[in-house]
């Protein structure tokens, strides 16, 4: 590629992610769609161009979205979706699988979203990871005067606040396990939507994900369960932080058995030729009904040792 040709492209690309993620902030329900399609454009410039070039484009589209929109907003554009997006291209001309981008591209979108909330703490002096109790209360209070006004029976209204302060109190204690788990979501939905736009456009193409009833996890995601669970029964005598650790590594772990065990139920769906909108209809079951996720969780548990799949196919 002639460097004039690629100047042309790269400033394409970066004025094309400032308009979608332009388009996705004024936009009230196309936004949402729109923002899952902005971080394609500098995937495209990771994946095409060099790591220099793509980082300078990402600083311009920086610039112009604080140009547009303000400079906070330009914050969340550069670590919202800028460094994850040309993490992701570059990865996916470095990397052979598409299990190790993601793998590489969770640390990445880990990390920029933490640098973001070290800013945001820094302007405007709000720490989620030790949030004020009296603000979440004052919130329920508000949420739950608004259910009263509604005409909503005070047996109702009470048992739904009791569960609004046990959320607002776990809430803060489990922070740093829902960043875990925002970031993978976020870096996935950015590599699949990522490649189907770019399979569209032809060309090029990301590095294939294994299909969804292949997904297995490494046999040391039990063990640090089990490390999470003895930390728990040890109590305060292991020290706060250490308990406050092992309910987050908890979490995480038993979100990873959650999902090898909806993939192993995928799998013998899938296998069984099952008609598409009957096996969604399954998923959706299992996924929000609480007592077939805790089944889930322990067919994960069970796959991970025994490898339900292999032993089928046998």
């Amino acid at each position: 590629m002639s460097p004039t040709r690629a100047l042309v492209e790269a400033s394409l690309l970066v004025a094309l992610a400032v308009v979608l993620f332009a388009a996705s902030h004024y936009l009230p329900v196309v936004g949402i769609f729109l923002s899952l399609v902005c971080p394609a454009p500098l995937v495209v410039l990771g994946l095409r161009h060099d790591l220099k070039r793509a980082l300078l484009g990402t600083f311009v589209a920086t610039l112009l979205t604080a140009a547009l929109l303000g400079v906070v907003t330009s914050l969340f554009f550069l670590l919202g979706f800028g460094i994850l997006g040309i993490g992701l291209g570059y990865l996916a001309r470095r990397c052979r699988s598409g299990a190790e981008v993601m793998l590489y591209g969770l640390v990445v979108s880990l990390l920029s979203k933490l640098v973001l909330m070290v800013v945001l703490i820094r302007m405007t002096g709000i720490n989620p990871f030790s949030l004020d109790p009296e603000t979440f209360r004052e919130s329920i209070n508000g949420v739950v005067s608004l259910y009263g006004k509604a005409g909503l029976p005070p047996e109702a209204i009470e048992g739904m606040k009791a569960q609004f302060e046990a959320m607002a109190t776990a809430l803060p204690r489990v922070f740093p396990a829902l960043l875990v788990m925002a970031s993978a979501m976020d870096c996935f939905l950015s590599y699949v939507v990522s490649g189907a736009v770019l399979k569209r456009l032809g060309g090029l193409a990301l590095p294939p994900l294994p299909p969804f009833g292949e997904w297995r996890f490494p046999k040391s995601v039990f063990w640090a369960l089990l490390a999470s669970m003895a930390l728990q029964l040890l109590g305060p005598s292991a020290g706060e932080f250490a308990v406050e650790a092992a309910l987050n590594l908890r979490l995480v772990v038993s979100m990873l058995f959650f999902f090898q065990g909806l993939s192993v139920v995928w799998f013998f769906l899938t296998s069984r030729k099952m008609a598409s909108p009957l096996r969604f209809v399954i998923v959706f079951l299992l996924i929000f009904i609480p007592f077939l996720s805790q089944l889930l969780l322990v067919l994960g548990v069970v796959d991970i040792w025994y490898d339900l799949r292999t032993r089928f196919r046998r």
